[in-house]
């Protein structure tokens, strides 16, 4: 009795060890999926005080109050098809010049990352661990 009380407050301790917030799991995927794309293929140009198209994604909060001259936002959480960087970074989007300028544009794959993490709310973490810092690449000099 007192062995099988012990055994089950030890499973339901790992159990809620291993479990992760939707916040949590959300900055992870930011941080580890999205965040290298942003700094390795658009900090170089929208970063400062006056970013192409008044797009600053240095900061969570920066990229949030972006807008675009016609008032739209360019991250919509949970709505990809409202995001204007969405449409920038797509082969077959309105946007008049693909986004990134450099000889290679981004992969399917980076561009679904991109539509999953605002799918999914564009959970961007606050602090150090949302700044972003331009990453230079061969591709991007």
């Amino acid at each position: 009795t007192r062995f099988t009380l012990a055994l089950g407050a030890i499973a339901f301790s790992a159990l809620a060890a291993c479990q992760t917030s939707p916040s949590t799991s959300g900055e992870h995927y930011f941080t580890a999926n999205v965040k290298p794309i942003l700094e390795q293929h658009c900090l170089r140009c929208h970063t400062g005080a006056h970013p192409p198209a008044g797009l600053d994604l240095t900061t969570r909060d920066s990229a949030m109050a972006s807008r675009h001259r016609l008032g739209k936002t360019f991250i919509a959480p949970s709505q990809p098809d409202a995001s204007l960087l969405l449409t920038a970074i797509s082969r077959n989007g309105s946007h008049p010049q693909m986004m990134p300028r450099a000889t290679l544009s981004l992969t399917d794959d980076q561009i679904g990352t991109l539509r999953e993490w605002i799918e999914d709310g564009a959970i961007w973490p606050t602090g150090e661990a949302g700044r972003l810092h331009h990453v230079s690449t061969s591709e991007n000099r």
